[in-house]
């Protein structure tokens, strides 16, 4: 391949601070001083400068595209993930020129972001531009940094030598017979392409090893991140490099490779056998799915971002590491740092940074002998986060190491969302635990039977909306309470059970303003699930369809204060054992049947079981009654919590045994399928054993 020589240099930026009706003047003004470039990228709700422009809804489109310069209308609207999204698409010696109402002007400026954090009840709220406070203190203190450009020679197609490396040592250690590979990368380091460029090269590989005449194997890789465009670069590098393939779908056929795109949930339920497993963005993944990723095949290349908008990677660094580690799983680490579309060292890319806290970190040199005693209770309000950036970091730290999934836009949130508070646990002055509460209710008088009836779906209210619309009860429109929208515990101090302490802190103060429930909504694994049961949060209602991405089930849970959210709660449970069996009865998939299996066990025992169904369940259990006559009973014994707690416990065979035959009625020859017992007079009689156990239990 021939050497490619190519220069990088920082990128410039400009913060244009001007009236609305002196824009096109003053941006024309300073265009004149710059060069002319071809690709211009105008993020904005309407036109300048006959320059057409691109909503910030629709910046995440530019991924993967490079741009010489970019202008950023923020009287637009100031979207962080946008924002985010763009810096990465401009190259190095082009331009960002940012457009803004004056700083004093600009705090009070109604920004159109606020309308996604306004919420039916905040129709007249006046924000107080906590997060515009927070960019101006940046902006201004920015110094512009002038470099000169600095030269690289690199073999094509590589943008980097470090990319380079990569490449060959992918390709390199792919002739093992086993190999984990770890890539991580800040943004713009050409990770993502890398895969891309190794893949290209395998095939290259193979291309010189067979004839035309013969039909070889393909290579079959499978590829998962949590979306089709964070993947723009390595089709983008296969397309490039083999032209012969092509580009279907989600996926790209060549005669030598096969390779599919799945979300990380659909991939666990389609996953086939694959020479290679790749996932990429694997921060933004649930660990708990890159560990069964793991378990599938036998070569992966992981590659995940560290600071970005897509997720931290702190967090990968911190569980999903240590769990290969503790597996005794072996893995080759590699990391770039050098960019390969901007100089290192880039004045934007560090603005970019203090602008939206992308590499924001929990405090460090926690110690791990925390007495509850030492911990400290406080509300933290949102203007004191902007005051105290040292706080505001380490809290969205705290976030970012927990949450998978943690946005800028989190952070405009965080500072501005009117109906949010902050609840912080700190030990010795430094947080350690944080909570994020959303007010809730009551809901307007007249918008509850429109609510119930289908026709009002508003904005906001999400606990109360969801058990009038969904669930039928009316009263619960008048209920007022908090939801927990986030809970984050410093990742070195988990399992000490400071989340629990601050549930039970944020319990107490609710319970002081006579609000009537706690409760939270979250895309629920029994893990995660298992958590809030531990602190008494009942579930309430499991939702239709698992997260794409972290294939968790929506899961609402909640713990009633007063009277009137326990005679709801109550009600609602009643219906929601017979949903939960109900669903059970379906052709379910493994971690749904876990989850509802969950909920079953989770519930309080307000059954009422009559001495004939008991003598029926004996009768099945202990002597020769059928399995058919006996069909109700069992199915209605087999629900009960304590049954259901006991049922997790045993084997995945047992369950799937008592869940196919006695919910699902699947024949004899499914179960056998999953099961391996052999005929129906084997599953028979380990049905008669494992009810016996049942039966045991309860006598005991």
């Amino acid at each position: 391949m021939a050497n490619r020589h190519f220069s990088q240099a920082f990128r410039s930026f400009y913060w244009i601070s001007t009236e609305v009706d002196d824009i096109e003047v003053t941006l024309s003004g300073l265009l004149s001083q710059l060069p002319s470039v071809s690709d211009t990228l105008l993020i904005s709700d309407k036109s300048l400068l006959n320059i057409q422009s691109v909503r910030s809804r629709d910046a995440i489109r530019w991924l993967g595209r490079d741009t010489d310069r970019i202008i950023f209308n923020a009287y637009s609207g100031f979207n962080p993930n946008a924002f985010a999204q763009v810096c990465g698409t401009l190259k190095g010696g082009g331009e960002l020129i940012l457009i803004t109402p004056k700083a004093d002007k600009w705090i009070k400026y109604e920004d159109p972001e606020y309308q996604a954090l306004r919420g039916s009840r905040f129709v007249d709220y006046h924000f107080s531009g906590n997060f515009i406070r927070h960019l101006i203190q940046h902006l201004s203190a920015f110094k512009p940094t002038s470099s000169e450009l600095a030269y690289q020679t690199v073999e094509e197609p590589y943008l980097s030598q470090q990319q380079a490396n990569l490449v060959k040592c992918l390709v390199s250690d792919f002739s093992l017979p086993e190999s984990t590979q770890v890539i991580t990368a800040d943004r713009g380091r050409g990770k993502t392409a890398a895969l891309g460029l190794a893949l290209a090269k395998l095939v290259s590989k193979f291309q010189d090893t067979i004839s035309l005449e013969e039909q070889p194997k393909q290579l079959n890789v499978l590829v998962t991140a949590p979306s089709r465009e964070a993947l723009d670069s390595l089709f983008n590098a296969l397309n490039s490099l083999l032209p012969e393939g092509e580009l279907s779908g989600s996926g790209f056929q060549h005669r030598l490779l096969s390779l599919r795109y799945y979300p990380p949930a659909v991939f666990l339920q389609k996953y086939t056998e694959a020479d290679l497993i790749i996932v990429d963005e694997a921060a933004a993944i649930p660990v708990s799915i890159l560990q069964q990723i793991q378990q599938l095949g036998s070569k992966h290349w992981y590659a995940t971002t560290l600071h970005g908008y897509e997720g931290n990677g702190r967090g990968f660094e911190l569980r999903f590491l240590a769990w290969l580690k503790h597996q005794k799983m072996t893995y080759q680490s590699t990391h770039l740092t050098d960019p390969v579309r901007w100089a290192a060292g880039d004045p934007l890319e560090q603005l970019s940074y203090r602008l939206l806290l992308l590499d924001a970190e929990a405090a460090g040199g926690c110690s791990t002998s925390i007495s509850y005693d030492d911990l400290q209770y406080t509300s933290v309000p949102q203007s004191e986060l902007v005051e105290n950036q040292v706080l505001l970091k380490q809290i969205f730290g705290l976030l970012i190491a927990a949450h998978y999934r943690t946005t800028p836009n989190d952070l405009r949130q965080l500072l501005d969302s009117p109906d949010l508070s902050i609840r912080v646990l700190k030990h010795q002055q430094t947080p350690v635990a944080v909570a994020l509460l959303v007010e809730e209710g009551p809901l307007a008088e007249d918008l509850i039977e429109p609510i119930w009836s289908g026709l009002r779906r508003p904005s906001g209210d999400l606990i109360p909306q969801t058990l009038v619309s969904r669930e039928g009860y009316q009263q619960a429109g008048f209920l007022r309470g908090w939801r927990v929208m986030r809970i984050a515990v410093h990742p070195e101090l988990q399992r000490l059970g400071l989340g629990s302490r601050l549930l039970e802190n944020i319990q107490q103060e609710a319970l002081s303003l006579q609000l009537d429930f706690c409760g939270a909504s979250f895309a629920a694994d029994p893990q995660l699930f298992g958590f809030w049961k531990a602190n008494h949060y009942l579930p309430l209602r499991l939702g239709e369809r698992s997260d794409r991405v972290t294939a968790g089930w929506p899961l609402l849970v909640l713990s009633p204060l007063s009277d009137s959210a326990q005679a709801i709660t109550r009600e609602i449970l009643a219906s929601f054992s017979e949903r939960l069996v109900l669903k059970l009865t379906l052709n379910t998939s493994r971690s749904e049947e876990l989850m509802l299996m969950h909920c079953l066990a989770s519930l309080p025992d307000n059954s009422s079981f009559s001495t004939r169904e008991t003598e029926i369940v004996r009768g099945f259990a202990l002597y020769q009654r059928s399995l058919d006559d006996s069909l109700l009973c069992l199915r209605k014994w087999l629900a009960l919590p304590a049954n259901m707690k006991q049922l997790l416990s045993w084997s995945e065979t047992d369950q799937n045994l008592m869940i196919g035959r006695i919910f699902q009625l699947k024949s004899a020859e499914i179960i056998e399928s999953k099961t391996g017992l052999s005929g129906k007079r084997a599953q028979l009689q380990q049905l008669r054993v494992l009810y016996g156990k049942l039966i045991s239990s309860s006598d005991k």
